[in-house]
Parts: C-alpha cells; structure tokens; sequence
C-alpha cells in the first residue's frame, strides 16, 4: 500500500511554473443536481471529489510558535459543496475524525450546488472568526476575493481539489496524471487482449476544468502507449449523465463501431452505458464495450462488478482525504506541516475485488 501514500511536497506543475504562481482557471458550475430517468445505472451525485484508497497522511509536526486557537479560531469550514455525491458521507465522516482528533468543531456545507449559497455560507464563516475554511469553488472567480477577506480577518483558506486559486494557505489536491495513467494502461491492455489492439475512442470531456484536462489528456496518452492502435474518433463536454447521454448516441450514430469511452468522472458513465444500451446491442457487442470514469462512486464500483461494459474507474479515499483536508487547515491554523497534500489514486477493476468491497463499504 505504499505507493497509495499521499504526497505532502508539491507536485510538478503541467504548466511548468512553480507552485507561487496565479492559476485562475475557471471552474464554472461543475456540479449539478440531476438524474437520469429510466437509466440503466443510478448516478449518485455531481462530481466533487472521490473515493479509493486507504492511505493515512504523514503527521504534522511543528514549524512554527503560532499560539493555540482559541475559540471561533477552534472551527473549520469545510466548503464542499454538496451532500447528494455519494462521497459525502465518508468524506465528513474522515473530516470529523481528524476534527475531533486535534480538538476542532467541524462546521459542515448546506450550499447544495449553489454559488450564491457557498458565497453566503464562506462569508458567515469568515465574519465569524473561524480558523480556516477549506473551500471547492463551484467559481473560482466568484471565490477568489473571499480569500482576501478571509486574510483581513485571520482566517485561513485552502483549496480543494485543484490548487487553482491564488494565494491560498495550503491544499488538497488529487494526482490526477498518476491517475489517468492507472486508467490508461488498464485500457491499453483490454484494448490489446479484447479487440487485437485496435479500438475507437470516444472521450466525455470537462477541459474547462483542470482535473478534466489530466485526467482526459493523461488517460489517453497512456491508452495509446499501450495500444498505439487505438484512436479517438469522438469528443464532446459532458460531465453528468444527462450530458453524456445525448452526446453518446450522437457519437454512436456518427461512429456505430465505438468501443471504448472514457468519461471525464464516473457520473457520467450512466448516461454513457444508456445509450450504448438503447442500440441493442449483441452479447459480442457488450463484451467488447469498454467504459471507464474516474472518482470511484458507489453506483461505477457495484457496475465494475456485474460483468457490464462499465470496467474500470480511477478511485480516490475519501475518508482519508476528509482527515488530511482537515489535518492541513488545522496545521495551517497552528502553523505547523504539512499544509499541501497530494493524494494519489488507486484502480477498481473486476480484479480488484477486495479493493472494491472495501471503497463500497467506506461509501454507504
């Protein structure tokens, strides 16, 4: 389990600037609440984090003589945005531990997906003096000027998920290319021992994003180092499964022979397999479908395990990324280390069946 221990160093920047460097990418809304009628696989909710592996963060130890927090200072918000993803749960369930563990109230989001609850809920957070908000823009640009504000009042603030907003006292982040590649390889080779080495590639994509871009970018270079042969016939932005379906059953009619679709997170697999589904496809066909996303939610794990042209997600832990989102704005609050932590993905196939009994277990 060692290569599943998340990175306390800063990662290498695809852009190849260092980490002081202003990114203001733009997030836009990246999550919704919706649902896919009559779909073939339940969605659990819009993607903002993810499930996986079982690693514990390194420990704090001491950097600095910042006196002990003392009352609002004992609080953290945690400004993930939405309790209907089906890593809520474990996800605030790592948070209150490690919260409890250093003597903290965890202070959870209603937001619910919304920009203009999340700002009112960080601004009421930051009015009251808390010691750190850990914040997942649903806008970056609409979130940025709270990060001065929370200075202004000695409020901690760290990024979560991408390490794109500026000036921030620390992250979590996800490796996402160490991701892409578990993901890739795996393709590459059912592409290799499923279809001979050649394979039609369609590609649900969120590039707005950049989680989106390594994931997509990174999952493809992989496939095709594996399986030169295999080559992206379609493209479309689609996150969720009511974007992914209609964009899949254009891609199938435009190209009938797709047989791999790599959707940028595992909410949009639902829509994906619907509309591969709808064309009646043979028992042959199934076989040789492959479909994969990223983020490893309850309804993509329980699929990977049907024998279903679902084969494979790039999962993260969430209890284990509640604890260090915790662990890092407490040590930024006491100014202690580490306050950046990069965590690493793990992969579900029909292989990993111990693996996916256990992230199914973390996630009800």
């Amino acid at each position: 389990m060692d290569q599943m221990k998340p990175q306390v160093s800063s990662p290498p920047r695809p852009d190849g600037q260092d980490d002081t460097t202003e990114r203001l990418l733009s997030r836009r809304q990246f999550v919704r609440r919706v649902g896919v009628a009559g779909a073939t696989l339940a969605v659990a909710g819009p993607v903002l984090a993810a499930c996986g592996t079982t690693s514990t963060t390194t420990k704090a130890s001491s950097s600095g003589s910042a006196s002990a927090p003392t009352g609002n200072r004992k609080k953290i918000g945690f400004s993930q945005p939405d309790t209907s993803a089906s890593i809520w749960s474990p996800l605030m369930l790592g948070a209150q531990q490690e919260c409890q563990a250093r003597g903290y109230l965890l202070l959870e989001s209603h937001a619910n997906s919304k920009l203009d609850a999340q700002l009112s809920e960080v601004q009421t957070w930051i009015a009251e003096g808390v010691g750190a908000v850990v914040c997942l823009p649903l806008d970056n640009n609409a979130i940025i000027p709270l990060i001065n504000q929370a200075h202004s009042k000695g409020v901690k603030f760290l990024d979560y998920s991408d390490n794109a907003l500026p000036g921030v006292d620390g992250w979590v982040i996800f490796d996402n290319l160490q991701g892409a590649k578990l993901v890739g390889d795996y393709a590459g080779k059912w592409v290799n021992e499923t279809l001979g080495g050649k394979a039609e590639v369609a590609l649900l994509t969120h590039y707005i994003q950049l989680t989106g871009k390594q994931r997509i970018d990174g999952c493809v270079a992989a496939l095709q180092a594996v399986a030169p042969g295999a080559k992206v016939v379609a493209q479309h932005e689609g996150v969720l499964s009511p974007d992914t379906f209609p964009a899949f059953q254009s891609m199938l009619q435009a190209h009938p022979n797709i047989n791999v679709a790599i959707c940028i997170a595992d909410e949009g697999c639902a829509g994906v397999e619907q509309a591969f589904m709808a064309t009646h496809p043979s028992a042959q066909r199934i076989k040789d479908m492959f479909i994969c996303g990223f983020d490893g939610s309850a309804p993509v794990i329980q699929a990977i395990g049907t024998g279903g042209p679902i084969r494979a997600t790039g999962a993260l832990d969430a209890v284990g990324i509640g604890k260090a989102s915790m662990e890092t704005a407490a040590n930024a609050i006491e100014g202690k280390t580490p306050t950046k932590i990069n965590f690493p993905y793990v992969l579900c196939t029909a292989q990993t069946t111990a693996l996916n009994q256990k992230l199914l277990a973390e996630l009800k």
